[in-house]
């Protein structure tokens, strides 16, 4: 494993263990509805950039962290993170060439959905809290990822333009 490998790893377990944080704050009652899901906007991230870098593990290793931190029950989180970045990874292979547009509106997708599994298990598993918010976050995801997007290929060095250059 090279040094340059290595410090992709660190910038990603970075980025992951922020977002986390960033799961935990609490705001306000009539912001929090509003919030995106930062885990899942920086999961979906990496899986585009470096899918040869995360997987399905990193998304269980990742929610299982996040239903530690939240209390919630085990292995809910685990299973949709693993789940959208499975689906990212194996159903668009080629999305790295897509453009932003056609990216957010895939990453928004496997969002929601992610977050309507979300709200299923948890009601299966008879959590009582019923939140019918997750729209709200899921549109503030969608709204989020691009920014996030642009910004985190600045601060990379935009790693796509390396694979692109890696395959020509």
């Amino acid at each position: 494993m090279s040094m340059k490998s290595t410090n992709k790893i660190i910038v990603i377990w970075i980025t992951i263990v922020v977002a986390l944080f960033l799961s935990l704050f609490r705001m306000p009652i009539y912001i929090e509805s509003f919030l995106p899901n930062y885990l899942a906007i920086i999961l979906l991230y990496w899986a585009i950039v470096a899918p040869e870098r995360v997987s399905v593990f990193t998304g269980w290793i990742s929610g299982i962290i996040l239903d530690f931190l939240l209390g919630s029950t085990l292995g809910v989180h685990a299973i949709i993170y693993s789940f959208m970045v499975w689906v990212l990874i194996s159903q668009f292979e080629s999305i790295k060439y897509y453009s932003l547009f056609q990216k957010t509106i895939v990453v928004g997708t496997i969002n929601f959905v992610g977050c309507f599994l979300l709200f299923w298990l948890e009601h299966v598993f008879g959590a009582l809290t019923v939140d019918y918010d997750l729209l709200w976050s899921s549109i503030s995801t969608f709204f989020v990822w691009p920014l996030l997007y642009v910004v985190m290929n600045l601060f990379c060095g935009n790693p796509e333009e390396e694979n692109k250059n890696n395959y020509a």
